[in-house]
């Protein structure tokens, strides 16, 4: 990795964490998002709605975690039954 490279994952980070902290959500989550997922993790911040917006809007739906919880539950699932159908041939 490049200190260019480097340099910008930080700048994206920074972004993301300021844009994150100004819509009530952590800026340490704010940060991860732009330094890991870079350009989408700026699309998801810049998409995201205000937390007080949010709580009044999620009144009885599953949160984001949820979901992502259970989307990754499912693909960990279809990975297991992928490798046990792969040994048994």
């Amino acid at each position: 990795m490049t200190i260019v490279s480097l340099i910008l994952l930080v700048a994206m980070g920074i972004l993301c964490a300021f844009i994150h902290k100004n819509k009530g959500y952590s800026p340490i989550a704010g940060f991860c998002w732009g330094f890991f997922f870079f350009i989408i993790g700026l699309i998801i911040v810049l998409l995201e709605m205000n937390k007080e917006e949010q709580v009044i809007a999620d009144k009885g739906r599953l949160s984001m975690t949820q979901w992502l919880l259970i989307f990754l539950g499912v693909g960990i699932l279809l990975i297991i039954i992928f490798f046990i159908i792969m040994s048994l041939m």
